[in-house]
C-alpha cells in the first residue's frame, strides 16, 4: 500500500450507521478526497483480493452498506458544479418553458448541503425523500423515493453516473440517448463515456455492487416554493375514499405531493389519520407570518436530543400510553398553512428521527382498495401484538405515492407505486420483533421491501426478489460485467442471494 493510501485511512476503526443497529470494523477505513484516491484504493484492494464498499451518512437501517475489508467514507467528496450546456445534445439544452439545468455533484455531499448550494444559484431538486441528511450516493443506491405520483424518485432525476469499477476504471454512464454529445465529450479524470440503457438502468440503483460512485449529474429546476396543508380525518372516512377511488383520482393525482399517516390504534373509537397535501406555487409568494413557520412545537421538540430518550423511557414504562401519544403527535403536526422553499417543505423529519427511528417499508401498486386492505392488515397485526404480547408499535403508519421508475432495481420499477412505511422508535420494547412480524405479513401480501430499511426477511429468499424485479437477471449480468472479481459484493447481497 502506498503512502498516500496509508495517510487517508485508519485501522481499528468501527463504523456504525446512524441508528447504531449496524456496525463493522473494516481492515481499513478510508477518507478519499479525489477520484484518483478511489481508483488507487480499488486497485490496491483487487491486488489483495479484498472487497471495497462505500458508506455515506449511515441512514440505511439495513446492512446494505456494510463492508468488512476496505470501507470508504465519502464525506470529503462534496463539491457541485453546473453542467456546461455546450457539451450537451441540442435537445437537452431547453424545455418548452426555457433553459434546462443540470448539476454534477460529488458522491459524498448530503442532500441538505446540496440543497443549500443549489439555493445559492437559484436551483432546486424537483423531489427528495422525507429526510435530508443522506448522501446523494446513498439515497441513489437504495432507490430513495419521496412522494408525488407525478414526481420522479431519486434515481429518475439522474442523467449521468460517474462510477469507478474494476481495475479503477472510471465510467460516465448514461442512457443510450444520454444528455452528453459524444462528439463534444472531453474526459476530465480519464473517464470513458458509456451510453447504454441496460448498463445505466442497472447501475443507477446498484446497492453499491457495481463500483464506487464518484459523482452524479442530476436534472435540477429553477428554485420554487411549495404550499403545504394538513388535515385530520377519521381513518374510516379515508378508507372509504381509497376504496371508491376518489382519494387516488381527486387527491393523489391532482396535487403535486401527497401522503397520509394513520394511527394503527383506536383512540376513543377512532383511528386518527392525517392527510398532507403539498403543491408547487408559481413564482416567489408573499408570506404571512403564520405561513413562514411549520408547527413550531413539533419542530422544536423534534430537535431536542433529550426528548426521544425520555419518550422511549416513558413509553417502555407505560406502553398503554402509545396510542394516545400517536394521536397527540398527529394533531401536533397540524398546520393551517405552511409555505416554504421546496426542500424545506419536502423535509419531514428532524435529527432525533435519524438517531432513534427505524422502519420497514414496502411498495405496492397504486390501487386504493389494495392500499386500504393493507392498512387494515397492519391495524389487525398491531392489535394482535398488543393483545397477545403487550407490544406496541410506537409510531403512525405513513403512505406515500411515486411515479413509475425506469431503474431496474427500484421498488417502483415500471409502475406508479404506493409506499407503506412502518416506523417506530428503536429501543422501545419489541422493536425489531415487531418489524419482523410485519415483514412476514406484508411480504405474504405482495409487498416489496425497501432496500434501505429493515429487510432481513429477504435473507435466503431470492424467490421474493425474482418475483418482484423482472429485470433482475439483466441487472446481475451487468453487475458481473462491471465487477468480474466480485470486489464490490457485500455480505447483504450474499445473504439476500443477489449474487
Amino acid at each position: 500500500m502506498n503512502q498516500r493510501l496509508k495517510t487517508i485511512s485508519k485501522t481499528r476503526k468501527t463504523w456504525k450507521n446512524a441508528t447504531r443497529n449496524v456496525k463493522v470494523s473494516p481492515l481499513r477505513y478510508f477518507f478519499p478526497t479525489s477520484v484518483q484516491d478511489i481508483k488507487e484504493i480499488i486497485i490496491d484492494a483487487e491486488a489483495k483480493d479484498l472487497r471495497v464498499r462505500a458508506v455515506g451518512s449511515g441512514h440505511s437501517f439495513s446492512e446494505v452498506a456494510k463492508g468488512r475489508d476496505y470501507l470508504l467514507n465519502m464525506k470529503h467528496l462534496d463539491k457541485i458544479e453546473k453542467i456546461d450546456p455546450a457539451k450537451l445534445k441540442e435537445k437537452y439544452r431547453k424545455t418548452s418553458t426555457g433553459d434546462r439545468y443540470y448539476a454534477k455533484t460529488e458522491a459524498g455531499i448530503t442532500i441538505r448541503d446540496l440543497n443549500k448550494k443549489l439555493d445559492k444559484i437559484g436551483l432546486a431538486l424537483l423531489n427528495m425523500g422525507a429526510v435530508n441528511y443522506q448522501t446523494v450516493s446513498g439515497a441513489l443506491s437504495t432507490a430513495t423515493h419521496g412522494t408525488g405520483i407525478n414526481m420522479p424518485a431519486f434515481p429518475d432525476m439522474v442523467q449521468s453516473l460517474y462510477l469507478v469499477t474494476h481495475q479503477g476504471k472510471l465510467l460516465q454512464i448514461e442512457p443510450t440517448d444520454g444528455i452528453t454529445d459524444p462528439t463534444k465529450f472531453q474526459s476530465q479524470h480519464g473517464e470513458e463515456l458509456v451510453q447504454d440503457d441496460e448498463i445505466f438502468y442497472s447501475a443507477v440503483v446498484s446497492l453499491g455492487a457495481m463500483g464506487i460512485i464518484y459523482a452524479i449529474t442530476f436534472d435540477v429546476v429553477p428554485e420554487f416554493w411549495i404550499k403545504e396543508s394538513r388535515k385530520m380525518i377519521d381513518w374510516k372516512e379515508l378508507k372509504g375514499q381509497l376504496e371508491s377511488g376518489d382519494f387516488i383520482e381527486n387527491v393523489v393525482k391532482k396535487h403535486d405531493y401527497v401522503s397520509f399517516r394513520v394511527n394503527p390504534y383506536l383512540v376513543k373509537g377512532k383511528h386518527l389519520a392525517s392527510v398532507v397535501v403539498q403543491d408547487k406555487l408559481p413564482g416567489k409568494p408573499k408570506l404571512s407570518i403564520n405561513a413562514r413557520f411549520k408547527n413550531l412545537r413539533a419542530e422544536i421538540l423534534g430537535n431536542i436530543p433529550l426528548v426521544p430518550w425520555l419518550t422511549i423511557w416513558y413509553l417502555n414504562l407505560r406502553p398503554t400510553a402509545i396510542p394516545g401519544s400517536i394521536n397527540s403527535f398527529l394533531k401536533g403536526t397540524k398546520d393551517k398553512e405552511f409555505i416554504g422553499r421546496s426542500h424545506k417543505t419536502l423535509f419531514q423529519s428532524g435529527p432525533n428521527i435519524r438517531r432513534h427511528g427505524i422502519s420497514s417499508e414496502f411498495s405496492f401498486p397504486v390501487d386504493g382498495k389494495l392500499i386500504a386492505e393493507i392498512i387494515e392488515v397492519i391495524i389487525k397485526q398491531a392489535d394482535d401484538n398488543r393483545k397477545v404480547g403487550k407490544l406496541y408499535q410506537s409510531s403512525h403508519v405513513p403512505c406515500r405515492f411515486v411515479m413509475s421508475s425506469k431503474a431496474f432495481m427500484s421498488t417502483s420499477y415500471n409502475r406508479p407505486t404506493a409506499y407503506i412505511d412502518l416506523p417506530l422508535l428503536q429501543r422501545t420494547i419489541g422493536d425489531f420483533e415487531i418489524l419482523e412480524r410485519y415483514q412476514d405479513l406484508i411480504i405474504e401480501n405482495e409487498g416489496v421491501p425497501h432496500w434501505g430499511k429493515i429487510n432481513n426477511r429477504l435473507y435466503g429468499r431470492i424467490d421474493i426478489t425474482q418475483k418482484n424485479f423482472p429485470m433482475l437477471k439483466k441487472w446481475q449480468e451487468v453487475r458481473s460485467k462491471l465487477d468480474p472479481k466480485g470486489t464490490f459484493i457485500s455480505a447483504f447481497m450474499e445473504k439476500a442471494e443477489l449474487v
